[in-house]
């Protein structure tokens, strides 16, 4: 084979690898330390175990301040003036996890007093609804009940996804309609379609579903739509690249990376689904400094990239950035002439 016929071969399998999408390369994501907030204590600007943190569209942090039996709403750009806490042992017994719905409103997993709150901030005590075992501390694994919830998590037609976490589910409903959307998913074990306590849960962009499966020491994705026919794990139990000890929470950028509050390793690892091995890294180690963490429970991240951490063994939250870019955009245009494929790749002028 001579030497202009290898060329040829060489542009026409560039282009065949344009033509059938193998042009846009995975990122993981780079996080440095930007700043903490808060120590140990019940008063403003103070938490005692924090675990759930969630970001909403205003870029409001919410905290599940567990032995404060509150959940602490804050803004970044002035922690202290901002501080203000709803709730205490009258409503809440050990609130975990938090999510704010695209109205504003926030669910909270109510760890011990097995149910689902429900609160707008604008108006606490009089939106308070409660979804699941609301007699007391009772608690069940039949429809309608919970045995230890913890994180949550919404999709975009405003469904509640529960971390079940006792029952070793992932439970689904409809807050206009409780009971009869009342959907739960998985049993207890190791293998597909099973887990063991899990406690953290988020969704992507297309509505696949992600658990953090605590004791199994992975993150488990499915579709609700096939549960069985989707689920997909990543991980093992380890310290090194691609594995996790004890994952307790799960979150997702913009760009389609995921974060897990890696409890036992004293980290936060991020990864892209689409190259799990490939795009795996870590930030962070134990201890109390810039940088690092004692068993972070809790991780979250807002539309512009910045990462929240519940560093709960600290008692404050963490702000990390970092996320990766987006690939920028590049178009093909394929010429056939005699037989050659050429390939002319157009770059975008800036500002366009």
């Amino acid at each position: 084979m001579n030497i202009t016929h290898c060329r040829k071969l060489a542009i026409m399998s560039a282009a065949a690898a344009c033509l059938f999408g193998s042009v846009s390369p995975t990122h993981a994501a780079t996080l440095t330390f930007v700043q903490s907030f808060g120590s140990q204590g019940s008063g403003s600007g103070q938490f005692n175990t924090p675990e759930g943190v969630a970001v909403d569209s205003a870029g409001n942090v919410y905290v599940g301040d567990l032995n404060n039996n509150r959940i602490v709403r804050f803004n970044p750009a002035d922690f202290a003036g901002a501080f203000t806490s709803f709730g205490g042992a009258e409503q809440f017994y050990n609130p975990l996890g938090v999510a704010v719905d695209s109205a504003g409103n926030v669910y909270v997993g109510d760890l011990n007093n097995n149910r689902i709150d429900r609160f707008n901030p604008a108006n606490f005590v009089g939106t308070f609804t409660s979804f699941g075992n609301t007699g007391g501390i009772g608690h069940g694994s039949g429809s309608g009940q919970f045995f230890g919830p913890r994180g949550v998590a919404l999709d975009s037609a405003g469904n509640v996804y529960v971390v079940d976490s006792l029952n070793n589910r992932i439970v689904r409903f409809n807050p206009t309609n409780f009971a009869a959307t009342f959907t739960s998913f998985g049993s207890l074990g190791s293998g597909s379609g099973q887990f063991h306590e899990p406690t953290g849960v988020t969704l992507d962009s297309t509505g696949n579903v992600y658990v953090a499966d605590h004791i199994n020491n992975r993150i488990v994705r499915f579709n609700p739509a096939d549960f069985a026919g989707t689920f997909t794990t990543f991980g093992s139990a380890g310290s090194g690249s691609g594995q996790f000890s004890n994952p307790y929470s799960v979150a997702f950028d913009s760009a389609g990376n995921v974060y897990i509050a890696d409890y036992g390793n004293n980290r936060i690892d991020n990864f892209n689904p689409a190259d799990f091995a490939g795009t795996f890294t870590s930030f962070g180690s134990a201890g109390s400094g810039s940088g690092q963490f004692s068993s972070p429970l809790g991780v979250a991240v807002d539309s512009a990239g910045n990462v929240y951490v519940a560093d709960t063994g600290n008692n404050r939250i963490v702000q990390l950035s970092g996320a990766a870019p987006v690939p920028e955009p590049t178009s093909a245009l394929l010429l056939l002439s005699s037989g050659w494929m050429f390939l002319f790749k157009r770059r975008r002028r800036p500002g366009l």
